[in-house]
């Protein structure tokens, strides 16, 4: 058994973009391929990377908010790629505006972007847990890659209903879909307290392999047969 994992999309064409975008992120600096698989792995052994069963997050949603925030870095290690516009509301119809699938893949020109922000990738671990678990406002703020920034969610028109208590993550292209909805706002806050434990850990001398420690599930206790 190889237990090899993969995604399978049928007639979904905006999934070829999302790789090939992510591959121009990867090719503009060095950090940024060690830096997300280090997030992919935390969230496997953490059991938090599961979106169709598990009510977590998705390996996409993952990799987007790590991006994100290497976009947000002072100064940034990688770019805005897409071109600017507004995020489409969640409320406007999906129709109404094409999906607008250009973004700058010029690998020549953006590589080396972040030259000038000497993080290293063990620091970036620690600031990306930090700003996860205290920093960041789920109740308000909206992850956004394609605008490289905090978007609020009123903005976005998720401001009310399910989407106002939740993670929101823009998806880059379609960006009326948030790739955080399969996680209810028990899970959020079960993410929110997985990013503690991580910083606390890295804060008080302990190593990534200990933040990767795998999740154990409680043991529920068999109900005896009347």
């Amino acid at each position: 058994e190889l237990r090899i994992a993969a995604d399978i999309n049928v007639n979904n064409t905006i999934a070829l973009h999302n790789t090939r975008m992510l591959q121009t992120f990867v090719a503009i600096d060095g950090r940024v391929r060690p830096f997300v698989m280090a997030v992919k792995h935390w969230t496997k052994c953490r059991d938090l990377n599961d979106a169709a069963f598990g009510g977590t997050l998705s390996s996409y949603a993952w990799a987007t908010l790590a991006i994100h925030f290497l976009q947000t870095r002072q100064p940034p290690i990688v770019p805005v790629l897409h071109p600017p516009a507004p995020s489409l509301r969640a409320d406007k119809c999906m129709s109404a505006s094409p999906v607008d699938l250009t973004f700058d893949d010029d690998i020549t020109r953006l590589r080396d972007f972040g030259r000038q922000n000497t993080e290293s990738l063990g620091y970036l671990l620690y600031a990306f847990f930090r700003t996860y678990a205290f920093e960041f406002d789920y109740r308000h703020q909206v992850v956004s890659l394609r605008n490289g920034c905090y978007l609020s969610k009123a903005e976005k028109g998720w401001d009310h209903g399910r989407p106002s208590r939740i993670f929101c993550i823009e998806e880059p292209f379609s960006t009326w879909l948030n790739l955080a909805h399969s996680a209810n706002e028990t899970a959020v806050e079960g993410i929110r307290q997985e990013f503690q434990r991580a910083f606390c850990i890295l804060r008080d001398g302990g190593s990534y392999d200990n933040v990767c420690e795998v999740y154990q599930r409680p043991q529920v206790p068999m109900t005896p047969p009347l």
